[in-house]
């Protein structure tokens, strides 16, 4: 065998190594030429989606998809032309899908997850969601996964099957969000005269609608005060800081108009030691 190889042409394996050498070059052209177009197919279809105004999210997604299609049809069509067949390569690819199936159990779920959402639009980039155990605000949404900004600006990547199969709630849903919060105070306080100084003020913050009814009535009566529901609308955008600045107004109005918050009775035992 080796008497063989050695026997061979010169000319002959010059040939062949100019042309496998000139078919590489081809491929590796038509890789960095097919990619670089390919970016720009996506980039022009981006600007065509944002001229129609399609929602980010779904122009998001769509050129993620429309990127992988392409570049995988470049990656063939350079395989092609080294001489590989590529009928072989997709018939080893076949051959082992069901393994590599059952191995990507979870991302083709994920995946279709994602088309879901796109399909439906629970929600949308920018939106402020719940799901049981996380709150944020949506940043991105991906072909397997979406990504939300938690209050503490933490980054929270959730896979999108579960979180599209799960019971959440979108605050950005409608543009007024209710905020609802309980006041206490002493059962001598003049409801009557207390109740518009408190929509009055809280009408006054930027934080909350004008436009819309404001509540304070009377909830509950307990052992030593009056349980007062405020509620007052805001932008889903507030949701973390306008229950604070509620708190903030109701309080400062009962005590700057002579009003009383109890304070709870503490029971204090002296012990008498022998």
């Amino acid at each position: 065998m080796t008497e063989h190889i050695l026997n061979i042409d010169p000319s002959i394996l010059t040939e062949k190594l100019l042309n496998f050498g000139t078919s590489l070059l081809e491929a590796i052209a038509i890789l960095v030429i097919g990619l670089w177009l390919s970016k720009m197919i996506c980039r022009s279809v981006a600007i065509l989606m944002q001229k129609r105004d399609i929602e980010h999210t779904t122009r998001n997604f769509l050129i993620s998809f429309i990127r992988i299609i392409l570049n995988t049809l470049v990656i063939i069509i350079a395989i092609s032309s080294i001489g590989i067949k590529v009928t072989s390569i997709l018939a080893v690819i076949g051959g082992s899908a069901v393994g590599i199936g059952l191995g990507l159990q979870g991302s083709f779920s994920n995946f279709a997850g994602g088309i879901m959402i796109i399909i439906t639009r629970p929600f949308k980039t920018g939106d402020l969601i719940q799901t049981e155990e996380h709150i944020g605000y949506v940043e991105n949404i991906h072909l397997l996964n979406t990504v939300i900004r938690s209050p503490r600006n933490e980054l929270i990547i959730l896979p999108n099957a579960p979180l599209f199969n799960t019971p959440l709630s979108n605050y950005s849903a409608k543009d007024a969000y209710r905020i609802d919060i309980t006041v206490g105070v002493a059962y001598r306080s003049d409801i009557q005269k207390l109740r518009p100084l408190l929509k009055e003020a809280i009408g006054r913050s930027e934080m909350f609608m004008s436009d819309k009814r404001l509540t304070v009535e009377i909830e509950q009566f307990t052992h030593d005060r009056i349980h007062l529901t405020v509620r007052a609308y805001t932008a889903p955008t507030n949701y973390f800081d306008a229950p604070l600045v509620l708190h903030d107004i109701c309080k400062n109005v009962i005590e700057d108009n002579g009003f009383v918050i109890p304070v709870n009775p503490q029971e204090i035992k002296i012990v008498k030691g022998e």
